[in-house]
C-alpha cells in the first residue's frame, strides 16, 4: 500500500478518533449545565449550599501569566466558553494533539519538514475547537436575549425591582442567558456594585455586542433616569429586528458561499482521486526539496483563497 494513502487513511483515523472524545467531552459539558441550570433554579439555596456554583475561577494560572498577551488571550477566550479548562490544560492539549500527528506523520511519511508542518496545524484543533465553542455560546446568548430583556421589562411592570428581575431570567431563562443574569444577582447580592457586576458580565462575553448595549443601557438609566421598561422594549426590538436583516443577508449570499465551498474543496477531492488512481504521481511533493516548497506554498496559497473568499461572502450587520 503506497505510503501518501497509509498516511491519509492514519490522518482519517486520527480525526475520527478525535471527533469521537470531543463528542464525549461536550456531552460531559452538557450533563454538567443541566445540573447548572436546576441550580439556577434554586437560586435562593445557594448560600446555604456552600457558595454559588454560577462563578468561574477566574484567576490566570501560572501558564497563562508566564505566555503573557498570548496567555491572557487564551485565558479570555476560555471564559468566553464558559470553560473550566485552565490556559495550562489547554497548551498541554494542544502540545499532545501536535505531537501525536507529528509522530504519526514522520513514522510513516520520514519527511520531517511534512511531519512539523501536520503536527503545527493539528495543534490548533484544540484552540479552534474552544473559539467555535465560545462562537456558538455567544451565538445563543444573543439569540435569547431578546426574551430576557421582555422577560424584564413585564417583571419591572409587574412591580419588580431590576435586581429582582435578573433573578426572575435566572429562573426562568434557559441556559447560557440564565447562568449570565444569574452570575450578576448573585455578585450584587453578595455585596458588588452594579457597574462592576455587569462589568464583569462584559468580560466574560466580549463579543456580545448587544449584550454590551443592554449594560451600558442600564447603567446610564440608574445616572440620569428615564423609563427602563422602555428602554428594554426597544433594545429588544432592535436585536429582533437584525435578526431578520441577517436572516435576508444570509439568503442573499447563499450562491457565494455554495460556490466557496466547492472551489474550496475542489483541490482536495482531486487531490485524493489522483492519490489514488496514481498514487506515484503526487510522490515528488512530498519527496523531492522543491516538491516540499511547492506543497507550502500551495497550502499557504490555499489558506489565503479561502480567508479572501469567507470576507467576500461575508456582510457585516
Amino acid at each position: 500500500m503506497p505510503q501518501l494513502l497509509i498516511v491519509i487513511i492514519l490522518a482519517v483515523v486520527f480525526t475520527a478518533v478525535l471527533s469521537v472524545g470531543q463528542g464525549a467531552y461536550w456531552a460531559s459539558v452538557a450533563k454538567k449545565e443541566k445540573d447548572e441550570r436546576e441550580l439556577l433554579r434554586r437560586l435562593g439555596m445557594l448560600a446555604e449550599t456552600g457558595g454559588s456554583q454560577l462563578f468561574r475561577d477566574r484567576t490566570a494560572d501560572a501558564t497563562a501569566l508566564a505566555l503573557g498577551s498570548i496567555g491572557a488571550h487564551l485565558q479570555a477566550s476560555l471564559e468566553a466558553a464558559d470553560s473550566k479548562t485552565k490556559v495550562g490544560g489547554l497548551m498541554g492539549q494542544m502540545a499532545g494533539v501536535g505531537a501525536g500527528a507529528f509522530l504519526l506523520t514522520a513514522a510513516f511519511s520520514g519527511n520531517m519538514v511534512g511531519a512539523v508542518a501536520v503536527g503545527l496545524v493539528f495543534a490548533m484543533v484544540p484552540y479552534l475547537l474552544l473559539k467555535r465553542s465560545a462562537a456558538n455560546r455567544a451565538a445563543k446568548l444573543i439569540e435569547q436575549l431578546p426574551d430576557a430583556l421582555d422577560l424584564m421589562a413585564r417583571s419591572l411592570q409587574a412591580g419588580l425591582g431590576l435586581l429582582e428581575t435578573f433573578r426572575t431570567v435566572a429562573e426562568e431563562m434557559p441556559l447560557p442567558i440564565a447562568q449570565e443574569f444569574g452570575r450578576v444577582f448573585e455578585e450584587i447580592r453578595l455585596g458588588r456594585d452594579y457597574r462592576e457586576a455587569l462589568g464583569n458580565m462584559i468580560e466574560r462575553n466580549p463579543s456580545t455586542f448587544d449584550l454590551r448595549l443592554f449594560v451600558s443601557s442600564v447603567l446610564l438609566q440608574r445616572e440620569t433616569g428615564g423609563n427602563l421598561i422602555e428602554i428594554l422594549d426597544n433594545i429588544s426590538g432592535t436585536i429582533r429586528a437584525r435578526f431578520i436583516f441577517q436572516a435576508k443577508v444570509r439568503a442573499l449570499t447563499s450562491e457565494a458561499r455554495f460556490s466557496a465551498l466547492i472551489l474550496g474543496g475542489l483541490p482536495l477531492v482531486v487531490a485524493g482521486i489522483v492519490s489514488v488512481s496514481n498514487p506515484d504521481y503526487l510522490n515528488p511533493l512530498f519527496n523531492d526539496p522543491l516538491g516540499n516548497f511547492f506543497l507550502l506554498y500551495f497550502f499557504l496559497s490555499y489558506c489565503f483563497g479561502g480567508f479572501l473568499m469567507m470576507q467576500v461572502s461575508k456582510v457585516e450587520v
